[in-house]
């Protein structure tokens, strides 16, 4: 603790005094008293500064003069080279609160200091003391002191490199011995880490600054760092490297290109390895004279432009990791040229006919030997030094490829598959090992070539691993570095296909030397999977792991078909236009098989197993499966053993019991098996009940494993019932699942996860096997269900199994629910009293379903009062502020009154006021009017209510208190009132209609009456024919007409509704009648017509008519719509297009050749027409058409883009965004051709002009909506499509609708925020020229706005700043040095920092 008082002011005199005592103890006392003096006095300065109230008093703040810093400074840095470790220790503490508190004079002084000890010979002791001074210098020193230090030690430390650099490479002097010269040169060695060290921090902190001062050294920095590339010493040459990255992300591209020529001109002059690269090796040893002349020589060309020197072969693996680097933190800065001379190079070094094996036995001698020993004569290199060279340097350039592959994927797809070869080929290279006859049978190994047992393949597999103890350490090599980054690659080709990777199992690669024999990218992963070396085998199956699952994604997005056996003679496959990726038998079978091999291997380690389990949990959700019953059975069989203990059994096998997390890992894998529905259920349940269900009923002792087993056992109902076990079967699964569930559910002290699963689990064993379990055991599995229900931890696990046994319950007699079910409701009628509105909803359902299994009233004697306390509690949750609430609400007194007709006084007492309350209300919409309508149904047909007393209530609400009803309410009320007609008797039903009829003829001016009885007519005609009504036809039909012409909107447009919603029910009747007012009719008359026929289509649609058929009426109907095609009111034409779509739904066979010919129609009004085919099949696309039966025609639709009207422009954009949002395939595999080079054109047009208005001009944008289309478009396809865009060609567009009007730009601002997440590497490619248009929005000036005005400002600030957040946290978009530098400003700017807290809380 320290010994100053807290209270007092620090005496920095004595702490100074001290610091110089002999006794170490005092001076690290001192120096800690001192350092947390100088923390309190500088939290007090900046307290003060940020005028923070609050600071404590007691302590006050003690102004250090001139002076007394400089003595501060001078006994810190004495410090440093203190006799003590704790003293120094605690002095580089102090001397990064040092930097925060003097003044910058002493803080160059200090940077002054610290360079000069790190560079001084003499002080070897304690550079490192020194180094991480100068280190913490360069972290902690104030941002707008960072120039000022950085231009004072960039020169100093360039200075020290280059001078201590060359005196490791002169020649040693003749008076010094060697031992001198080596003591020498590691102290110079050192020194010039350190300094590479502290310059990489340097750069890091503020060498994207815009200070000249710093952006004058880059040059001269670029040009020491690559001359260190060049050092004889490798830990210099790696960190030259290293520093080179960080220097690539500030300097310029003109430099970075000059970096990277000057680079690759050393690397192109290298030898490659192995037969190709031999006789380039021997003539650059050849004319090689001597190490330190060829060294100077590479320098010079590394730091000049036209330097011929000869590349030294030890230091080539230093240049490509220097390439690699580059490329993976600015990668998207190079241009093609750079990528197109990178690759070959890299390609030189990993030349597929280079890559052996053991297994290679055609290969001769020499070639092998090539293979391990070619560059062992490149200065006097032993054979191991060579082979570990060759090791490093082939895995350098895999990790360029890499690097390139995921950052540069444009640029790097014209060599992509000779890279994807050069990684299959190291793969699989392994010199000094034979894995037998690998590969000899195609492309996937036959999965049933062995007949062997279990036990025998587990025996050929530990054979298989011995031959790997038995290696002796000669053999042991490290050539497993090839094969990891191989892998890695190919992991990351996997990455960049991940939206479409049909390629990977398509297209067919020689990877074997000297064969013809071809495969696939996912066929050589799977036979791989034997691979020795566990890193490299668990690499390789998270690999194939990530394949399967972005094809398993790609193929439900509808961009390839996999196609299971049962599926390959499916001709839609070759129609539909996507990829056909043959996912057969023999595939899944050898996946399982290798997988197999891995769970059964005795010393396969538990990572293998771990990422065999993943990959089969993956393959569940492929077409197939896992395969037949002998796949499933050998995975159960598997299963059963990493989930058993050590008995004597396992042990004969060498099988050690598993850890708990493959346990879970196991266990999550048979669920998913169960689930997933893609296996026969036969097979499951045949595997399953001899071989895993004993397993799974044990006791397990880690919680989540115990919790996931009852998830298992969970679904294992459900597989019996559709497995068509037999009723021996099902008793012994069921008595087996109650012994294991039963326990769980019954213990009190557990955690709450496995309360929760043993519940769902008695759930689904409760619901689906009643039948096969004794009364005693279904009736404890309830009592303990419901004290589950009475607890507050556990109900709303309880209230969801309560309901799943409850629909149960009303299918099967078996299930008697009678002795819980006075409680039951108890408890639930309670909880809608509860604050928690999750828990009402859920006891709302529970509720609804649990009195429908009330049998008849003599059967169960139900508690007084009980249900007239349900139904006040219902009664109160019947509101218009809560419509879903208010929608179960009435389900639940449905149900009630369904179950119980004897609640009927009741349901009037507390439930019919609130419905009649509800019922008027204008919000009332949906599922909560459906729900009303149910109940107001169920009211008349049990006689709760009188019905003429209901349908006065009903009617009476129009105009009640003399207020004005809203054309909603009266729509509601219509629908309400037709309800219970339908239900009534007939005779009721013509009784309605004609008073209905007799009101609407003496409406006598009440228009509001008028329109209630008109739909009322509508409504119940749609539900029932109204020509059982003598003369009810022929009189609507002509009030319908007459209403057209009423002077009232609102009765016109209601008479259009119930017109046609009385031919849904009466076709016959009104639909003639309809067609033949079209052919008469005029303007507004004829909008009305329209309408009827849009609205009768639409009930066709939704109740099928009746069962009449439509299909005669078609070719009556289509005239009159195409007649229409071309009317000049916008109006008529939009009623045409939504009839012409409703009707392209019922009968596309019909109606899509009009539109087609329509489409290329000629002549005066063509464009309107066009217009009104644009509109139809957007309505009929978003109508759900069959994608089969429409999407012939889309070819022809899309031309509607090349017309030349903004119109039809923008509604063949809004067809192709409905296309894109319900059914992208319709346009994704033509989206390249005949969609992208429209809509990125129209995405930037613009055709401004102005409108004099007299006093002021305005400005109208003709080609606004059309921009807004086009990136909905867009947004749109990133979500259902993203392999139809063209992202590189797109991201010009983007920047420049980021500085469009408003409206586009925060289009373009979610579009951005969304690529973040699902494209960012193409985001942080283009940061850059984000900068200008975000940084405009950004500082958008308010002006004189107020009000709403003035928060739509706010927000688009908040926009953008929301952008600016999003790709800053992007990896590689801080590389950006302009990027950079502008959210760096944005973060400083004080007005911006109210708009950056509250976007972060956002977040």
């Amino acid at each position: 603790m320290s010994r100053s008082s807290t209270a007092n002011p620090p005496n920095y005199h004595d702490l100074l005094k001290k610091t110089e005592h002999y006794d170490k103890d005092e001076r690290y006392m001192a120096i800690s008293d001192l350092c947390e003096a100088l923390k309190r006095n500088a939290s007090r300065v900046n307290t003060e500064e940020q005028g923070v109230s609050g600071a404590n008093p007691a302590v006050p703040h003690v102004i250090i003069d001139p002076q007394t810093e400089r003595r501060i400074c001078s006994a810190v840095l004495g410090l440093l080279d203190d006799k003590s470790n704790d003293v120094q220790t605690v002095a580089v503490k102090a001397l990064g609160v040092l930097l925060i508190t003097v003044q910058e004079e002493q803080v160059v002084e200090i940077a002054d200091r610290l360079t000069a000890l790190v560079l001084d010979v003499d002080k070897s002791d304690l550079r490192d003391v020194y180094a991480i001074g100068l280190k913490t210098l360069v972290e902690t020193v104030p941002v707008q002191m960072g120039n000022v230090v950085s231009a004072r030690l960039i020169h100093r430390l360039i200075t020290g490199i280059d001078q201590n650099s060359l005196a490791i490479e002169a020649p040693p002097d003749k008076a010094m011995t060697g031992d001198e010269k080596n003591k020498l040169d590691k102290n110079l060695e050192e020194i010039v880490l350190a300094c590479l060290n502290v310059l990489t921090d340097l750069l890091t902190r503020f060498g994207g600054s815009n200070n000249s001062r710093m952006t004058n050294q880059h040059e001269p920095l670029l040009n020491v760092t690559l001359a260190q590339l060049a050092s004889s010493r490798p830990n210099i040459r790696k960190r030259a490297g290293s520093t080179i990255g960080v220097l690539a992300t500030v300097i310029s591209d003109t430099l970075l290109h000059r970096l990277v020529d000057r680079v690759l001109e050393q690397i192109d002059r290298a030898e490659g390895l192995g037969k190709s690269g031999k006789k380039r090796a021997r003539q650059a040893a050849a004319s090689t004279t001597g190490g330190v002349a060829a060294r100077a020589e590479k320098k010079t060309a590394l730091t000049t432009n036209d330097g011929q020197g000869s590349l030294i072969t030890s230091d080539t693996r230093s240049l490509i990791r220097t390439v690699c680097t580059v490329s993976g933190t600015v990668g998207h800065r190079l241009h093609q040229g750079h990528v197109d001379r990178i690759v070959p190079i890299f390609l030189r070094f990993c030349d597929p006919e280079d890559a052996v094996t053991g297994d290679d036995e055609e290969c001769s001698d020499e070639e092998m030997e090539d293979s391990t020993n070619n560059n062992a004569f490149v200065e006097g290199l032993s054979e191991e030094a060579a082979t570990a060279m060759q090791i490093d340097l082939r895995e350098s350039c895999f990790a360029g490829f890499e690097s390139f592959v995921l950052r540069c994927p444009a640029l790097i797809q014209p060599h992509l598959d000779q890279i994807v070869l050069s990684a299959l080929a190291y793969m699989r290279y392994d010199p000094n090992y034979s894995y037998g006859d690998e590969d000899d049978n195609g492309e996937y190994e036959d999965a049933e070539e062995d007949d062997e047992t279990l036990e025998d393949e587990e025996e050929g597999e530990e054979d298989e691993y011995s031959d790997e103890d038995d290696m002796s350490d000669e053999e042991d090599d490290e050539n497993w570095k090839v094969r990891r980054s191989a892998i890695r690659t190919l992991t990351a080709v996997v990455e960049a296909a991940k939206h479409d990777p049909s390629k990977l199992w398509i297209d067919k690669y020689a990877w074997r030397k000297n064969s013809d024999k071809t495969i696939t990218v996912a066929g050589a992963l799977v036979n791989r999977f034997k691979e020795r070396d566990e890193n490299c085998r668990v690499d390789n199956i998270e690999c194939f792991t990530r394949l399967l699952s972005y094809t398993v994604s790609a193929a439900s997005s509808g961009v390839l078909v996999l196609a299971s056996p049962s599926s390959m003679d499916d001709d839609a496959f070759s129609e539909s236009g996507a990829l056909l990726v043959d996912f057969g038998s023999k595939v899944s079978a050898a996946i399982v098989k290798a997988c197999e091999k891995q769970l059964s291997a005795k010393k396969g380690g538990e990572r293998s197993k771990s990422s065999a389990i993943a990959l089969l949990s993956t393959l569940c959700l492929a077409p197939g499966g896992i395969g037949g019953s002998d796949q499933i059975t050998s995975v159960f069989r598997h299963v059963k053993l990493i989930l058993s203990s050590a008995d004597d059994s396992v042990s004969r096998r060498g099988v050690i019991a598993s850890n708990k997390s493959l346990k879970l890992e196991a266990l999550c894998l048979v669920r998913i098996m169960l689930s997933c529905n893609k296996h026969d259920a036969t097979d499951v349940k045949n595997a399953l009940i001899p071989i895993l269900l004993p397993e799974l009923c044990m006791k397990f002792d880690w919680y989540k494993v115990i919790a996931e087993a009852l998830r298992v056992l969970m679904e294992v109902p459900h597989l019996i019932i559709v497995g068509s076990a037999t009723k021996s079967e099902q008793e012994s699964v069921a008595n087996s699942l109650y012994l294991a569930v039963e326990p769980r559910l019954a213990e009190h002290d557990l955690d709450q996860e496995i309360k929760e699963c043993a519940l769902l689990a008695a759930a689904s064993l409760i619901s689906l096997l009643h039948a096969s379990l004794t009364d005693d055991q279904k009736n404890k599995v309830l009592v303990l269900l419901l004290e589950r229900l009475k607890n507050d931890t556990t109900r709303m696990a309880a209230i969801k199994t309560l309901s799943v046994i409850a629909d149960a319950a009303k299918k099967s007699n078996e299930l008697d629910l009678t002795p819980i079910m006075n409680e039951a409701l108890g408890q639930l009628s309670s909880m809608l009293r509860q604050q928690h509105r999750g828990l009402r909803q859920g006891a709302l359902e529970c509720l609804d379903r649990l009195v429908l299994c009330l049998g008849p009233e003599s059967d169960v004697v139900m508690d007084d009062g009980l249900f007239d306390c349900v139904l006040e509690d219902l009664g109160k949750m019947i509101t218009p502020t809560d419509l879903h609430m208010c929608s179960l609400g009435c389900s639940a007194c449905t149900s009630i009154l369904k179950a119980r007709q004897s609640t009927g006084p009741l349901i009037k007492n507390h439930i019919l006021p609130a419905v009649l309350e509800v019922s008027k209300s204008p919000l009332l919409q949906d599922k909560a009017l459906v729900s009303l309508q149910r109940l107001l149904g169920q009211m008349i047909l049990s006689n709760a209510i009188d019905f003429d007393e209901l349908y006065d209530s009903l009617a009476n609400q129009i105009g009640a208190g003399n207020s004005k009803s809203s054309k909603q309410m009266i729509s509601n009320l219509a629908e309400c009132i037709a309800t219970i007609a339908v239900v009534t008797s007939r005779s009721k039903q013509q009784t309605i209609v004609q008073n209905t009829i007799r009101v609407i003829e003496s409406s006598n001016g009440n228009f509001q009456l008028t329109q209630l009885n008109l739909l009322v007519t509508g409504n119940i005609g749609r539900k029932v024919s109204l020509s059982s009504v003598q003369g009810a036809t022929e009189k609507l039909e002509k009030l319908y007409v007459q209403a057209f012409d009423s002077s009232n909107e609102d009765i016109k447009h209601a008479a259009a509704l119930a017109l046609g919603r009385a031919s849904a029910g009466s076709m016959d009747a009104f639909l003639p009648g309809i067609l033949t007012a079209l052919e008469e009719s005029t303007g507004k008359k004829q909008y009305l017509l329209l309408s009827s026929l849009r609205e009768f289509i639409h009930c066709y649609r939704d109740a099928k008519a009746g069962g009449s058929d439509l299909s005669s009426s078609i070719p009556l109907i289509l005239p009159h719509l195409e007649n229409n095609c071309e009317n000049e009111e916008e109006g008529v034409r939009t009623m045409v297009a939504e009839c012409l779509g409703s009707l392209a739904c019922i009968e596309p066979t019909s109606v899509l050749p009009l539109l087609g010919n329509l489409t290329s129609k000629e002549g005066e009004h063509s464009i309107l027409v066009k217009w009104t085919v644009g509109n139809a099949v957007k309505f009929a696309i978003g109508g759900r058409i069959n994608p089969n039966e429409i999407g012939p025609y889309m070819p022809t639709f899309l031309l509607l883009l090349q017309e030349d009207d903004l119109a039809v422009k923008n509604v063949a954009l809004l067809m192709v965004y409905s296309a894109v949002h319900h059914a992208p395939q319709l346009v994704a595999c033509l989206m390249k051709e005949q969609v992208l080079p429209t809509i990125y054109n129209l995405a930037q047009l613009n055709m401004e002009r102005k409108v004099d208005l007299g006093p002021f001009k305005h400005t109208v944008d003709d080609a606004l909506p059309l921009r807004k289309a086009a990136l909905s478009i867009v947004a749109t396809c990133l979500e259902k499509c993203p392999t139809c865009l063209d992202i590189p060609a797109f991201m010009p567009v983007l920047a420049k609708a980021l500085a469009d009007v408003e409206d586009i730009q925060l289009q373009a601002h979610q579009i951005v925020i969304s690529m973040c997440a699902r494209q960012p590497l193409p985001i942080v490619a283009a940061a850059d020229s984000f900068v200008e248009p975000l940084e405009k929005t950004v500082n958008k000036k308010k002006g004189t706005k107020t009000g709403t005005e003035l928060e739509r400002v706010y927000e688009w600030i908040k926009s953008g700043l929301r952008v600016m957040l999003a790709i800053s946290a992007l990896d590689g978009a801080m590389n950006s040095r302009k990027f950079a530098d502008f959210v760096e400003r944005i973060k400083r700017s004080d007005p911006h920092k109210p708009f950056l807290r509250a976007v972060e809380e956002e977040i």
